[in-house]
């Protein structure tokens, strides 16, 4: 096995090693074959739906095992068969499966803990093997997606935090700080803060970083109705190198909940809660280019542009997700469905054919051509305040005010 010219001690060391490296390249080619989706023939699939109908119960039983299995490969066959298959009791078998099929397809992967109070803000890095999230215990907290375990804890706000903007290069993020009455910006790398941006009124609630790395945005909110007079509901736009404000952008008037810049940079687009408008405004120039006065008929709680800026993406607690038109202002689709009045959060997938919308405990997926909710996730034990894809699609991240992170298997 061994030249003579290997020692003797390099020899028995090399044996003793070698069925622990065995074991190890074993468990790998394990994990490897186990993230593999194994495919299923269509007939096959087609053969099983044809056994639910079988007089059989164990054929059935099996049958129905196996399409579970199969999960989403069998999910649309099921789906169809519960519709238009010939024979009765399989579209009745059909449809009670496909609630089972969706729910082992489509599960919870990984659930992660750590907060102490209402997660905020979620946001994905391009890898996808990490994320980072704030909450109203004051902390931010990095996440290895892979393990689900903490990495990293950035340590300098005193108050709640609500939203978090990442950098396009990812070396930097931007958080809001509440009742501080600042917006704060991090340097990843180093875990420290680089600069605050000041000059909010009695809180600073939306934050966001421009694609380009030039601007920093925040929204300002109040505290109580008596108290209006006093309030201020501005957008403040900073430089961020110099921590120089640049604009106070007028126009909202309730509270400026969350911010996000258009894919150009040129533009930024508010949420604002009390007034259930949005607004999109000039970046450079600070005026307001379109104002969505009355979108929802409740709060807009959440921002996102998508198809190359052209579209505007707004969440309310009316339990509606709407698509605007940028250029005109004007509604193109209003996506219903939602099984609960407060859609807190909403998050588009990169290529802008998937939504998804918190639900009160839940997540809906919303499908944008045909506007149907394609499945919806369950799991939290409180709203869902924050949700986010997945740069490849194919996972989802929530999190809310049961302080839990969790992955979702998202349908395709």
């Amino acid at each position: 096995m061994f030249p003579p010219s290997v020692p003797a001690r390099l020899r028995l060391l090399a044996l003793l090693l070698l069925p622990a490296l065995a074991a190890v390249l074993y468990s790998a080619a394990r994990a490897a074959d186990d993230d593999k989706e194994k495919k299923v023939d269509a007939k096959e699939i087609a053969r099983l739906i044809d056994l639910l109908g079988d007089d059989d119960e164990d054929k059935r039983a099996e049958a129905e095992k196996k399409l579970i299995e199969c999960g989403e490969q069998s999910h649309e066959a099921v789906r169809k068969a519960a519709k238009d298959h010939p024979d009765a009791d399989v579209r009745l078998r059909a449809t009670l499966l496909i609630k089972k099929i969706a729910d082992y397809a489509f599960r919870e992967l990984k659930k992660m803990a750590g907060h102490k109070k209402t997660i905020r803000s979620v946001l994905v890095f391009k890898d996808g093997k990490r994320a980072v999230t704030c909450g109203e215990d004051a902390t931010i907290r990095i996440w290895d997606l892979e393990t689900g375990k903490e990495v990293k804890q950035l340590e300098g706000h005193t108050k709640f935090i609500w939203q978090l903007g990442l950098s396009s290069d990812e070396k930097e993020l931007v958080s809001s700080g509440g009742p501080e009455k600042t917006v704060r910006l991090w340097n990843l790398e180093k875990g420290e803060e680089v600069r605050q941006y000041k000059g909010f009124g009695k809180r600073a609630y939306a934050a966001a970083i421009s694609p380009d790395g030039k601007y920093v945005v925040g929204g300002e909110g109040g505290i109580k109705e008596e108290d209006k007079d006093e309030d201020t509901f501005d957008v403040l736009v900073f430089d961020k190198e110099s921590g120089k404000q640049l604009h106070r952008m007028k126009g909202h008037t309730g509270y400026v909940w969350r911010a996000a810049f258009s894919p150009d940079s040129k533009m930024v687009a508010t949420a604002g809660i009390n007034d259930n408008s949005f607004r999109i405004w000039d970046v450079e120039s600070g005026k307001s280019l379109k104002e969505g006065k009355d979108a929802h008929d409740n709060w807009v709680t959440d921002v996102a542009f998508t198809d190359k800026g052209k579209v505007l993406v707004t969440a309310g607690r009316d339990g509606k997700v709407k698509l605007w038109d940028v250029t005109s202002g004007k509604m193109l689709k209003a996506l219903e469905g939602l099984s609960d009045d407060a859609c807190e959060a909403i998050a588009v997938s990169k290529d802008g054919k998937r939504i998804l919308a918190a639900d009160g405990k839940g997540v809906a997926v919303f499908e944008v051509d045909t506007g149907k909710i394609l499945h919806r996730f369950e799991g939290h034990t409180d709203t869902v305040t924050a949700v986010a894809f997945m740069p490849d699609g194919k996972k989802a991240l929530s999190a809310g005010k049961d302080g839990v992170l969790r992955m979702w298997a998202v349908p395709k």
